[in-house]
């Protein structure tokens, strides 16, 4: 199974696992490598990229919720911190960063986190997170 694979499952399962008791998943709709999950509360897309690569792309495709799910790697945090002005402001952002190999992640929601920490210290805090996480080697 590839990698754009392994990530696409382990975040299906993941969303199943959190709404056992909310039930507000009717389903997900499979868009190529990314999907949108159908929601009693309106529908969420996510974009599966493993590694980060076009920060243009995910902000014109990004409005409102929605998932990005990249693999915890170095190199991807520090996209995150080189584009943290432009990520900061897509409010409904959740960045998904995934080891599939330790079945572990960590969570970022930038514009949230942004009203929270401060910029100097910004790059420490993002490589704090990371490493709580095996990275994907």
């Amino acid at each position: 199974m590839d990698v754009v694979s392994q990530l696409k499952e382990w975040v299906q399962i993941y969303l199943k696992s959190r709404d056992i008791l909310q039930k507000s998943i009717a389903g997900f709709e499979s868009r190529d490598d990314d999907f949108v999950v159908h929601k009693t509360t309106g529908d969420v897309p996510f974009f599966i990229r493993p590694e980060f690569a076009d920060v243009d792309e995910i902000v014109q495709k990004v409005s409102g919720n929605a998932g990005l799910v990249v693999l915890n790697t170095k190199k991807n945090v520090d996209f995150v911190v080189s584009n943290w002005d432009r990520l900061s402001k897509l409010q409904g952002l959740c960045i998904y960063f995934v080891n599939p190999k330790s079945n572990d992640k960590w969570l970022l929601y930038p514009f949230t986190h942004n009203q929270v920490t401060e910029k100097a210290s910004l790059k420490r805090g993002l490589e704090s997170l990371f490493s709580m996480v095996a990275p994907y080697t």
